[in-house]
């Protein structure tokens, strides 16, 4: 019998207590896929779907998800159109006319002004570039969307005077800083996400409303992700009658929770890793499928859950004294060295916020607290590539719902002209943008980044120009494989054509 109450949330996994631990436990959860089951050279719109249709599964006789046919013997998935047979209800209607909301408002008022999903933006207080940059794009939706309000995330504990007075400023003017009170960004290890659930659930509406007003749905992502808020509302809205709901990039790991120690990470729920790394016998629990970084989305009832769950209390108190201990012993409890093997210092709380999220949810469940919805959309959240339409780096489609590992203002700049403004996609326009800001920036430029505008831009920002050829056959990272090594170096010479088509 699984233990109640916060023992497992605290301590390593036991078969004493625990009984012995299923490598495959990761299959018993709902996994629903959320669409582009046959990826991006399957669609006909895809400039590659001529040279690579052969390679498509039978199944897929039309653009991505939507012609998807199951063959025979396959074992059927889950999709988002099976989950909700019937038509979502009207979005509430904004009662203060002539009001927008802000990030300071309260649950009253932000249902008065008719919001119901809610994202915050993870950010830190000298990352004001890439504040800019989002409100220079994908916020720009919230004018939209209705009832969509993006807030970044902020601790107020640990920082200066002159940069919370900054912060200040930045909020007066901006009214679209959400304050943590109780978190730190001031370089320690936090449980900030935590904090951020935390008044997500103050900003719900009490518990058993019925008019459907207030805030539904609440959202984390960093802030160097693009969230296509447009495709976003377009799925919740489909998924409108699914009570607990938990959406975003998914993988799968164990993880012990009394050193705070994952163990046999995945991105496969088979199990593989978990075995191969002797998880079991090291006090992991066994995997469980959890949302990463690139977009993390909680239905209020989940976040009510995590907001005032005991158990996960106890975890973050126990978190926190662990970190607050190593700190007083006199060992550093930066990131880095946390991330460090070897490390002989008492061991403690290094920030995987993310999967911790998912096994408090996971533990509850398996408990029979609740049935999640667990919504995977990797196939359309990526980290941002500029040529490359398979693997971990993709050049975005317009079915992305996150794109991610966006450094620079440029390259959220970049993706909003095009997904948005319908801006055509090259791959040197992408590159000059997305790594190197397209040299408008170089008072704030990275030396790499300084000497790359030297070298191809003489030090200024780039000219407006287009490579029309380019355009229409881009090089993409995969067709390598096939070159030789001088052919290869004279595609990289292609690359550094003078290509531009965004102003400045």
């Amino acid at each position: 019998m699984v233990p109640t109450g916060s023992e497992e949330l605290l301590r390593a996994r036991s078969d004493a207590l625990d009984g012995p631990a299923d490598p495959l436990e990761a299959k018993r959860y709902r996994i629903i896929q959320g669409e582009r089951v046959c990826g991006w050279s399957c669609d006909p719109s895809s400039p590659y779907y001529e040279e690579d249709k052969h390679l498509c599964p039978a199944q897929c006789h039309g653009p991505g998800a939507d012609n998807y046919h199951f063959c025979p013997g396959q074992k059927p998935f889950e999709r988002l159109g099976d989950l909700c047979p019937t038509a979502p209800p009207p979005l509430p209607q904004a009662t203060a006319y002539g009001r927008r909301a802000t990030c300071g408002d309260d649950a009253a008022a932000l249902a008065a002004a008719g919001v119901w999903l809610l994202i915050g933006v993870q950010t830190g207080p000298f990352n004001t570039a890439r504040r800019v940059g989002v409100r220079s794009s994908w916020k720009r939706w919230e004018g939209e969307q209705p009832g969509v309000l993006v807030c970044f995330l902020l601790g107020r504990l640990g920082l200066k005077r002159k940069t919370l007075a900054s912060l200040d400023a930045e909020d007066s003017k901006h009214r679209d800083i959400l304050w943590l009170d109780n978190a730190t960004d001031a370089g320690v290890p936090t449980l900030k996400g935590y904090h951020w659930w935390r008044a997500a659930h103050r900003l719900l509406p009490p518990p058993g409303a019925t008019d459907g007003r207030g805030v539904q749905i609440a959202a984390k992502v960093d802030d160097d992700s693009f969230l296509h808020v447009g495709n976003l509302v377009k799925d919740l809205r489909r998924l409108h009658c699914v009570p607990h709901l938990h959406y975003g990039n998914m993988a799968y790991s164990g993880y012990d929770p009394s050193i705070w120690r994952k163990c046999g990470f995945s991105w496969q729920d088979d199990g593989i890793a978990f075995r191969r790394e002797r998880c079991a016998e090291c006090g992991a629990y066994p995997p469980f499928p959890f949302m990463n970084g690139l977009l993390e989305l909680l239905s209020a009832p989940l976040v009510r859950y995590v907001a005032t769950s005991p158990e996960v209390r106890h975890f973050v108190e126990r978190a926190h004294d662990g970190c607050e201990a190593r700190r007083l012993a006199g060992w550093d409890v930066s990131a880095g060295a946390l991330k460090q093997r070897g490390d002989p210092g008492p061991r403690c709380w290094n920030r995987q916020e993310d999967m911790v999220l998912g096994f408090w949810l996971a533990r509850a469940e398996r408990r029979g607290l609740f049935r999640v919805a667990w919504v995977k959309i990797n196939d359309r959240s990526a980290n941002m590539g500029c040529l490359s339409t398979k693997g971990m780096y993709q050049r975005p489609r317009q079915d992305v719902i996150s794109v991610h590992n966006l450094k620079v203002r440029g390259g959220l700049d970049y993706l909003y002209g095009l997904l948005h403004d319908g801006v055509a996609h090259s791959g040197e326009n992408c590159t000059r943008w997305v790594y190197y800001d397209n040299c408008r920036d170089l008072e704030n430029a990275r030396p790499m980044v300084l000497n790359w505008c030297q070298q191809n831009c003489g030090g200024a920002p780039c000219p407006n120009t287009l490579s029309a050829a380019f355009v229409s056959k881009p090089v993409r990272a995969e067709d390598n494989a096939g070159r030789t090594r001088p052919e290869r170096r004279q595609c990289r010479k292609v690359l550094t054509g003078t290509v531009q088509t965004r102003s400045s």
